[in-house]
């Protein structure tokens, strides 16, 4: 992964690339800040869906829906579990909703990934080009020179890890 992102994604010219990206998710942010007319404005909340817009445009070329998917993950990482502690009160786990609260979260990211996946693969056999993280890891797929395949599953995990 660390050398996926060296030599393909963080190169010079990857990051000069992406300075219209830089520039276009800034602009957004200060046009918010200007609508709030001198009211008070959560940098937070902005700052949090800047850095969520470049990833996801960068990754995957667009500013996709990952935001609430993200937020999602991250807290049900952080909510009790008795069954990671005790494995044989996993039951508890099922009783709190938390094992249908994950199904759901893994079923929500799987689908918003596979649809990502499927969008890039389309846009390379109409022969429209583009160079993210998403078509990068795509190419390594195809080429079996790297001495390794690189699963379908794994590139949505590379995804995933990306926003997290």
């Amino acid at each position: 992964m660390k050398s996926i992102c060296v030599l393909h994604l963080l190169s010079n010219k990857q990051v000069q690339l992406y300075r219209q990206v830089r520039e276009d998710e800034t602009a957004q942010i200060i046009r918010k800040i200007q609508e709030a007319n001198g009211s008070v404005v959560n940098m937070t909340d902005l700052l949090v869906t800047l850095t969520n817009n470049l990833i996801a445009r960068v990754a995957s070329g667009k500013a996709y829906g990952f935001q609430h998917t993200v937020h999602r993950i991250a807290k049900a990482t952080t909510r009790f579990s008795v069954g990671n502690y005790f494995p044989s009160f996993t039951w508890m786990d099922r009783l709190s909703g938390l094992l249908r609260e994950a199904d759901e979260i893994f079923k929500e990211s799987d689908d918003l990934f596979e649809g990502v996946i499927e969008e890039h693969v389309n846009k390379k056999d109409f022969g429209i080009k583009g160079h993210d993280l998403v078509d990068i890891l795509l190419e390594i797929q195809k080429d079996k020179s790297t001495g390794f395949e690189l699963e379908r599953y794994m590139i949505k995990a590379i995804i995933l890890v990306t926003f997290i």
